[in-house]
């Protein structure tokens, strides 16, 4: 009688044990399938952005915006997978949409009631709980990141799918994976473009002996660059000497027909001399500087232009040097 005792209270204490399904089903308990969408709506891209910047980001939550109503498991205290996945090629978290030049990131805020980590998609862990998900207060942030020269020749309208999105199974694998949610995201795509007032500027500059020069530079003349641009535009301006336009000096070079010698033209920002550098819009372009931010409308871009005295002996004549410049709008 006594083994017999024994044996019952070890039976009990195994019945007491936490089970566990033979055969784990995944399933949804309310809702089912559904593919969420999420819109940056009109998006402004400025041109030359460079690469690896943030054009925009959106917030939001899983239950609310992507699958209000859903719930779903593979069994309760089942052990279990859970992946966010990402369609496409990517780099550094950064996934390809359609429009050549813009990827997409998405990124997890860690929420400890579902075991969900802080992290850049793809994101997979396993969590085990005593009844149905629903992801409430799940949250993410969804960014639009510049990965190249923006092409909107074939089309504005951005989009980035993942189907399935978030998939779900058991952890060893005894039942098949359900996907849970598909995801789809549309933007579209406004160039923020600007254009140049002053195409062409001529500047004269007043007669100055070639003695006074030896005192300092001599006949400031100021002028201005104009630009149209929307209104929050970063202005940015490179200047190239188009006589030496490998240049990289504050002195622009005289043409060849300049009869004059020992004197060169420095042109000025405030009371900065401006380097010159490649003709190129590219965002940090050599010796490229910030002309501000645009309030919208015609943007005046005010310079100053003088004589200064170079190497070698100097003799009266004609001064004339021709600079372009670069705009860059970003």
């Amino acid at each position: 009688m006594l083994a017999r005792g024994i044996l019952m209270v070890i039976a009990c204490v195994l019945c007491m044990g936490t089970p566990v399904p033979a055969n784990a089903t995944c399933s949804f308990s309310s809702g089912g399938f559904n593919v969420g969408n999420v819109d940056f709506g009109s998006v402004t891209v400025p041109a030359n952005m460079a690469v690896g910047t943030v054009i925009v980001s959106k917030s939001a939550q899983y239950y609310d915006n992507i699958n209000p109503g859903q719930q779903f498991w593979c069994g309760a205290n089942v052990p279990t997978t859970l992946s966010f996945q990402m369609s496409g090629t990517g780099a550094a978290g950064v996934y390809a949409t359609n429009i050549p030049g813009i990827g997409i990131k998405i990124l997890t805020l860690a929420n400890t009631g579902y075991g969900i980590p802080s992290g850049t998609m793809p994101v997979v862990w396993t969590w085990t709980a005593p009844s149905p998900y629903y992801f409430q207060n799940m949250r993410f942030t969804m960014q639009l990141i510049v990965t190249g020269p923006v092409d909107l020749s074939a089309t504005p309208a951005l989009s980035y799918n993942v189907n399935p999105w978030l998939v779900i199974q058991p952890t060893d694998g005894s039942a098949a994976p359900l996907a849970v949610s598909g995801l789809a995201v549309t933007a579209t795509i406004v160039p923020r473009s600007c254009s140049v007032t002053t195409p062409s500027v001529e500047q004269p500059l007043p007669t100055v002996s070639p003695g006074s020069l030896a005192l300092g530079p001599a006949g400031q003349t100021s002028f201005n660059l104009g630009v149209n641009c929307p209104s929050g535009a970063k202005v940015y301006v490179t200047l190239t000497d188009a006589s030496n336009v490998s240049s990289r000096s504050t002195t622009l070079g005289l043409t060849p027909d300049s009869t004059a010698t020992g004197i060169g033209l420095q042109i000025l920002k405030g009371t900065t001399p401006i380097a010159y550098g490649p003709d190129s819009p590219v965002a940090g372009n050599m010796n490229q500087w910030s002309a501000g931010t645009a309030a919208g409308g015609t943007m005046n871009i005010p310079l100053t232009v003088q004589y200064i005295r170079t190497t070698g002996p100097s003799t009266p004549g004609t001064v004339k040097g021709v600079a372009t410049f670069t705009m860059s709008y970003q």
